[in-house]
């Protein structure tokens, strides 16, 4: 039951967090010349734009945090995108690499997800376990992924494995 209750809860937050983002995105109207002039002259630097994974993803990898946990964190999370994202096909993230780059942002939506400095994500790019191992990504149907983390022994397909849908 808290289990239900708790995806709930991030559902509406994740929905809650596409629209304001959705909304950010929209352009005011542009700065008169001397608002301009100003804005040049005391804009600090952008600060980097918070995404879904930020929230979802908190603590990912950290000793404040479990193998099993990290992993249900980031099957959660892709549950959580892939309920936003309807107009999809496995075809178009069918790797962890393409997986990873939809979630950046080269989706139907082009939002992102998933940001570039995510402790989810290597220096190559690829979705990454706690114990730094790439994820494996396959393709079941045009709808349906496996994910599959290697677990603590960083080899894939033995019996430490967590494995989604179907883990336990």
């Amino acid at each position: 039951m808290r289990g239900a209750i708790a995806g709930i809860v991030i559902i509406i937050l994740f929905g809650l967090w596409f629209f304001l983002a959705q909304r950010a995105e929209d352009d005011p109207a542009p700065p008169t010349p001397e608002k301009q002039v100003e804005s040049i002259v005391k804009t600090p630097a952008e600060p980097r734009r918070p995404v879904l994974a930020d929230t979802m993803l908190a603590n990912y990898g950290t000793d404040e945090s479990s193998g099993k946990e990290d992993f249900r964190k980031l099957t959660t999370f892709l549950d959580s995108v892939f309920l936003l994202v309807k107009k999809r096909d496995t075809a178009d993230y069918a790797t962890n690499e393409d997986l990873a780059l939809f979630l950046k942002g080269s989706n139907p939506h082009q939002t992102a997800f998933l940001s570039a400095d995510s402790p989810a994500l290597n220096k190559e790019g690829q979705l990454i376990d706690r114990w730094g191992s790439p994820i494996i990504v396959h393709p079941i149907s045009r709808k349906l992924l496996e994910i599959r983390s290697a677990g603590p022994d960083q080899k894939p397909y033995t019996e430490d494995d967590f494995l989604w849908p179907n883990s336990t």
